[in-house]
This record gives structure tokens, sequence and C-alpha cells, in this order.
């Protein structure tokens, strides 16, 4: 009888129940496809150990080798070190190098390897044919017998795909996300080039540990000294990406789950409310506590379990979707360059889905039974007259225990911060004063002893100043309720009056949505205002470049042994350029400074465009001639100490970047000034002024300035075909930022998933509000009010609300957004915030439009309650 009588309350409001679903739903939704998320992340990860590795578990280099610059290995005695360790089962040395292939009309960087007798041995094949790494293959469409062509430091040479590699022959880098391998017979690998040392530069090695086992394992062998031992499949197969991949989402999400739990708290004590009536009679008549207990307990169970079982259908929907989002941002296209793109396959765990919604469902539960136990203590007369019990001395008992903790609260908090634990103290006091003048006087108080701090402290200071900020705003906003009431009596319009007279009479109420909204709308415009500034700033970086060039060009040093292209030689290339200057990258130490900066060497054509973060240099260079600047002069960051002034010398030695071959120079030079590292976009050290200087050991470049994005192409292909690095600036921070575009997107949707249970829980509290408000809404009908005035009512009501939320989302924001500024300007001194007002005022005339829609359908229900019947509620 228990159940038929809480499934036949639950049947009977069907509609409040979907309401109730869509409220729920949301933190299971989030959290299966959060979780799921990581599944689909870790299987891929695991699938590729064996995928890109096969018996590969070691990977050793030099730790001085690099990809443009390899270093050899001892060989002698790598085998003497790995023969005699028992754990090794087998290994063989490689000569790995980099070559760039043309596929499809575009580049693509490979690793090339021999095939060498050993290496055969080693992955047990006999392969002696042209091989490239299957997932090279799928990605670019290559099928045996298709041709590429692979540029050398010798040339470029077509070659035909005899094989596709799997396993040991699919290897992709030691992390297993490089592009991929094309393994040449030996002879051919010889007769191209494309190795210039006499040993090689890694070993593979199999042991025969498990692959928990291996990291420890790689650590110890590290400790030789010289080389560089990478467990790939054990840093493959423990790499934290799926954990942090899925907690981040989560952690987006949060807002979105935690407003589900406030509107599920909300939603039971209207279900407990609404039962008292119709509950009563049954109470009456004998029904015990625990029978009472247990009706309303199974009926918002049922509501529940039908969340979470559409909250986890959708959760699964909604997880391939992030999936599909994660494959979406790896696809950075570029009009040259191609990369390898994987695609991550989407699985979920059935412990996945249980454990999302054993998290969804704990605190619901936990809500739901203290609601319950409350309502089975309801005296029967209480319940069947449907009135509110006066308070008792428990509930004064209960603010004074509140009271309490309060203080110990803030008595902790003075030994973290005296600061915060006051700005708590002066959060507090409202709460158990309500009086408008406190709120006001104490939410003013509030942001006034934040100001002078702003910018200071860690990171955790500047999130818990942005939480004092929306406590402030909320006060100083309810604050002026009373007075708004007041003015717009004498507009005499009678539903706005009512409504803000009830938000004014019923501010508990109404603050758990309120602050669904008011945080809801914080994060969106604050992840809306961010982004766009930082759109802005990078725009303004695209202008600047690296010291006001935006093409880079550094020269291979395995081509030194060759010689290297004269571009400047070359007059159709340089057609191409506003203009182009020789550079020089080395290594400097200022003084006494031990510390070593990146330094660049040219002569005085570079001054013409040079731009420094410093106003004072760029007016001295406006009035200078650039070629009457003298030799052996130097601009120098600000982060290099040295006691020399602006004209003075200082003693700077200077050398190549290289490892092994480069001598020291040691000179004095002419400081004629500084800039500030921290706004130049390239780590810069300091630019000589040298003319016909050639350090030894330095890598040579080129730095340009282009104007047209497809001539930067040709020239960047030019570039790369003559084995040389070719950077064009401008292109490269767009496709760096597109991700973080993208990424900041998702974090927006997920904050909009909030309102979800926002708007949800606002329809709630209208439903709430139109059943307890029966008598008032029968004495306005029986005055003679129209529908429409107790239509227009709840309408306003609810708009009011969510009006007030903007007003403290927009408020709080103000004051974040001003703190954030001073936060990171030690770190980025020049940006600046910058607000998409149309995005802004979108997002706000959506939420008012979806919460007109959102609270109708109670709205309609109460200008249709006959007047008879709603005087008779309290009879």
């Amino acid at each position: 009888m228990t159940f038929k009588i809480a499934f036949r309350n639950f049947s009977k409001h069907w509609k409040v129940g979907l309401l109730a679903i869509l409220g729920t739903m949301v933190a299971t939704m989030l959290l299966v496809g959060g979780l799921s998320l990581g599944d689909s992340v870790g299987i891929y990860l695991k699938d590729k150990v064996e995928k890109n590795f096969g018996s590969i578990d070691l990977i050793i280099k030099d730790k001085a080798d690099t990809i443009y610059f390899p270093k050899g290995l001892d060989v002698e005695k790598m085998n003497t070190l790995l023969s005699n360790n028992p754990d090794i089962t087998k290994f063989v040395s490689v000569e790995m190098a980099q070559i760039t292939a043309h596929i499809g009309g575009k580049y693509v960087d490979l690793f090339a390897i021999p095939l060498t007798s050993d290496f055969k041995k080693f992955i047990g094949s006999d392969v002696d044919k042209i091989t490239i790494s299957a997932d090279t293959a799928e990605s670019f469409g290559l099928k045996v017998g298709s041709e590429i062509d692979i540029v050398t430091s010798t040339g470029e040479y077509t070659v035909k795909i005899q094989a596709l590699g799997e396993n040991e022959l699919n290897f992709r880098g030691e992390n297993a996300s490089a592009n991929g391998t094309i393994f040449l017979p030996e002879d051919l690998f010889k007769e191209l080039g494309i190795y210039p040392l006499k040993v090689p530069n890694t070993y593979f090695a199999s042991t025969s540990l498990p692959i928990d086992s291996q990291g420890s394992f790689a650590q110890d062998l590290s400790k030789e000294g010289s080389i560089r031992v990478k467990a790939a499949k054990y840093d493959l197969q423990s790499s934290p990406l799926n954990r942090i991949i899925s907690y981040l989402f989560i952690g987006f999400s949060g807002f979105s789950v935690l407003s589900s739990f406030l509107f599920i708290s909300s939603f039971f004590g209207i279900i407990s409310e609404e039962r008292k009536a119709s509950l009563g009679v049954l109470r009456a008549i004998g029904y015990s506590r625990h029978k009472m207990f247990s009706i309303l307990f199974i009926e918002g169970l049922l509501y529940l379990i039908i969340s979470e079982i559409v909250g986890a259908l959708m959760g699964v929907g909604f997880g391939r979707l992030l999936v599909y989002r994660m494959n979406s941002l790896n696809l950075q296209q570029d009009d040259l360059f191609i990369s390898v793109q994987d695609k991550i396959p989407y699985a979920v765990t059935m412990n996945s889905i249980i454990t999302a919604v054993l998290i969804a469902m704990f605190v619901p539960i936990i809500i739901l039974a203290y609601r319950s136990i409350q309502f089975s203590q309801t005296s029967p007369a209480e319940l069947y007259n449907d009135r509110m019990a006066e308070p008792t001395k428990g509930s004064g008992k209960k603010k004074i225990w509140l009271f309490i903790l309060g203080l110990l609260a803030v008595a902790a908090l003075y030994v973290v911060s005296p600061l915060y634990s006051a700005l708590l103290f002066l959060s507090l006091v409202p709460l158990f004063y309500h009086e408008t003048i406190v709120m006001l006087v104490y939410g003013v108080s509030i942001i006034a002893a934040i100001i002078p701090n702003l910018g200071s402290g860690s990171a955790s200071s500047f999130l818990a100043r942005a939480g004092f900020f929306l406590i402030a705003s909320v006060y100083i906003v309810f604050a002026f309720i009373p007075y708004l009431k007041a003015l717009l009596e004498k507009f005499k319009n009678v539903p706005l009056v009512l409504a803000l007279s009830y938000i004014d009479k019923h501010k508990m109420r109404n603050f758990t949505i309120f602050v669904i909204y008011s945080v809801t709308l914080v994060l969106i415009l604050v992840s809306a205002i961010i982004p766009y500034s930082i759109n802005k700033f990078v725009d303004s970086k695209k202008q600047e470049g690296a010291f006001g060039y935006n093409f880079i060009i550094v020269e291979n040093p395995i081509k030194s042994f060759f010689g290297s292209y004269k571009y400047l030689n070359d007059a159709t290339f340089t057609a191409n350029f506003d203009t182009l200057v020789p550079i020089q990258l080395v290594e400097g130490q200022v003084g006494n400074d031990k510390e070593k900066y990146t330094f660049i060497i040219s002569d005085s054509e570079i001054l013409k465009n040079l731009k420094l973060p410093s106003d004072k240099i760029m007016k001295e260079l406006q009035k200078t001639d650039p070629s009457k600047i003298p030799d052996k002069s130097v601009y120098l960051s600000d982060e290099i100490k040295f006691n020399s002034k602006q004209n003075e010398k200082a003693q700077i030695t200077l050398k190549g970047i290289l490892p092994g071959i480069s001598p020291r120079i040691t000179d004095e030079f002419t400081i004629l000034g500084t800039y500030s590292t921290e706004e130049i976009l390239l780590p810069l050290g300091g630019l000589v002024i040298w003319k016909d200087k050639k350090l030894f050991g330095s890598i040579n470049g080129y730095a340009g300035i282009t104007k047209d994005s497809k001539t930067a192409l040709a020239a960047q292909e030019f570039v790369t075909k003559k084995f040389d690095g070719a950077f064009y600036i401008t292109g490269e921070i767009e496709k760096m930022y597109a991700s973080v575009n993208s990424l900041v997107n998702m974090a927006l949707q997920l904050f909009y998933l909030g309102f979800v249970a926002g708007f949800a829980g606002l329809a709630i509290i209208t439903f709430r509000n139109v059943y307890s408000r029966k008598r008032e809404i029968g004495m306005l009908r029986a005055v003679g009010a129209k529908s429409s005035v107790v239509f227009r009512m709840f309408i306003y009501e609810a708009l009011m609300i969510v009006t007030m939320a903007t007003l403290v989302g927009i408020i709080s924001s103000t004051f974040i957004i001003t703190d954030l500024k001073s936060f990171i300007s030690p770190a980025i001194s020049d940006f600046k915030i910058s607000v998409p007002f149309w995005q802004v005022f979108l997002t706000i005339v959506s939420v008012f439009l979806i919460t007109t829609g959102f609270v109708m359908i109670p709205a309609s229900i109460s200008k249709n309650i006959p007047p008879s019947e709603a005087l008779r509620v309290y009879d």
C-alpha cells in the first residue's frame, strides 16, 4: 500500500516530475560523460603500447642528443652495460635520423631507420623492403606501391612504399605521438646520406620485467650518467592524460553538478510541503511515522531512479560528443605541414557508469532522507491544515550553533590569513541580521577591504577574493530591493510590486536559485571576457612578431658539414620579403651573472624594423640612423643582472649553442638600453650589433618580414626543401591559439549546462510559490484582480530573480576581472582587458528568454485557479 500511494503521487504529478528529471539528470549526464571520456583515452593509450612499440621497452639516447644535432653513443660501453644486465633480454643499436617527406602536396616530418641485420634480428623479421609505419599510411592514405618524396640534407628523392609496418615497424617516437618512421634498406639509407654520424645515436631494448616495473628500472639504468633512458611503454600506460582530461572536464562542469544538487534540495523541499495536505489525512487516520517516511522517500526515489537512467543514457551520448570534440581539437590544419591525427575511439565501462550514478545519487539521497525524516516527524494537525509550524526554540538553538561554528571558522582562518578571516566575519554577519542597512554596509565593507589587495597573493588568494566579491555583490543587490519596491509603487504596477514584495519577504526561499544563476553568470561572463581579451592580445602579438619580424629561418646545423644555402644570393627568394636580415643564435653571459641567455648577433640592418617592448628604446631608434650605431652595441633584457648603465660598457661572454665545438669569446659591449622580457614573444636575452662577426658553433639563420600568407607559405616550402627550418610566426601563433579557443568554447558550453538545473529549479520554485500562495491568489481574484495580473506576478518574480542575479554577475565579474588583470600584470604587463559587449548582451538576453519559457507553465496554472478554490485552502 505504501508503494502504491508513492507511485500514485509520482504518476499524478508527472509535469513536475519532468522538470525534476530535467534538473537532476544533469549531474549524472556530466559525470558519465566525463568518466567515459577518461575510459576512451585510457583504452586508446593502452592499445598504443603494443601497436607502436612491439618488443621495444626502453629507448636509450645520449643526454645531449637533439633532433637537428644527433649525438652518437659509445657502442662498446653501451653493449657492455646492456649485456651485463640480467633484466635486458635483447637490444639493438639504431641510427635514427629526422627527415622530411613530401606527401600529397604537403610536408611531414618522419624518422628514418636503416634495416640492418641486427635490427631485423631484434624485431624477428627478415624484412628488407621500404616500409612506412602503418599509422602514417592510414592517416595519409598511402598503400603498398604509393610513392613519396623524402627530403634529406643532400637532396630530394622519390621512393616507393613496399610494405606497411606493424609493432616495432610502426614506431612513432618515444611518446608514440610523432608522425611515424620510414624504414629503408641499409644500402639505400647510406646512399641517400640521411645520417651524418659514424656511430648510432639510439638503442632499443627489451626487458623481462612487467610494464609496471620498467619505469624504476629505466631510472636506475640512466644513473650511468651520460644516457637518457625512456621507459616508453610504462610512460604511456601510466600516463595521467586520461585522468587529467576526465578531472578537467568534471572540474569545468563541477558547478553544473553543484547546481543540480542545489536544485534537488529545493525540489524535495517542495514535495514535502505539497504532500502535507494530501498525506495529512493518512497521518490523521493512524499511519505511523515510518510509513509516512517511506511514502515520501519512495516517491523521491522514483524521481531519482528515472533521472539517473535518463542521465546515464544521455551521458553515454554526451561522452561520444566529448570524444568527437577531443578528436576535433587535434585537427590543426596547416597549409604546408601535416601530421598524423590519431582518432580516440569511444569507450565506456560499466564501472564508470556505476561510479557516476553512485556519486550523482549520494547527495540527493541524503537530502531526500533528511526531508522525509522531517516530514514524518510533523504532527497530523500541521500536515492536515497545510500550515507551517511556528518557529520553535530548536530553531533558535540552531542559529546559536551556526553562530558558534561561524566564529570557529573565522578563528581558524585567522591563523592562515587575518585579512580573509576578517572578510569571512563580514560575510557572516548579514546572515544573522537581515536588515537592509546591515547588508548594504557589510557588502560595501567587503569590497573596500579587498580593493587594496587586488593582484596580490597566489592563485588560491585570487579565487578567495572572487568568492568574497560574489558575496558582497549579493548583499548589495539584496539591500536595494526595498528601495526598488518603493520606487515601483509610484508607478502603481501591482504585479511588479507584488513580485518584489514576495522576493523581499522570502529571501532564503529564492536564495538557492539566485546563487545558481549568479555564480553561473559570473563564470560565463569571465569565461567570455578572458578569451576575448586573449584573442585581442594575440592579435597585437601577431603584429609585433618576433622582435618585429614575422618569418624566421633556422639553418640545419648538420648542413654545416656540406655547405649552407645562401638565401640572400637568391633574388627570387628574397623578393618574397620586405626585408631579410642574417642572424646568429648564440649563448651569452653578462658580467658576473652565471645564468646563460640566448643572444642574437646581427648587423645594424636589423634595427630598421626592430620592435622591442620598451618605449624608450623605440623612441630613440626613431631618432637615430641605424647605420651609425657602432659594432659591439647591445640591447639587454631587464632580466639580466648587471651593474652598468645605459651607454656604459659591460663585459659579455658569447659562445655558440652547438655542444662541444663552440669556443668562448669575451669582450666589452656598449649597452644601448634594456627591454622587458615578460612582454617579448620569444625569450631573448640580448641583441648584439656586430657586423660580419661569425661565431663558430652558432646556429645561423635569417629574420624576415612578409605581409602575405601565401607568399610566406611559398617561402616556407622553399626553405623546407633545403632541409632548413622555417617559421612563419603569424601562422604559428594562429595555430597555437586555435586549440585554446576550442577548449574555452567547450568550457563555456559546460558552464551553460549549469543553467539547465537553474532554469528547471526556477520553474519548480514557481510551482511551489503557486501552491503556497493559493490564499493570496484567491484574495487577489476575489477583489477583482484579473487572471493576467496573477500570471504576470509570477513571471515578474522569476525575471526579477534573474535580473538581480545578472546585476550580481556583472558587479562580481567587474571586480574579478580587475583583480585578474592586476594578478597577471607582473607576468604580462601589456595584457589588456577587452569586453565582447555583443556576446555579453546576447548571453544575458538568452537567459531572460529561456527563464520566461521555463516559468510559463506554473504561471499559467496560477491564473487558472478559481477564487473559491484558492480561498478554501486555509478554511
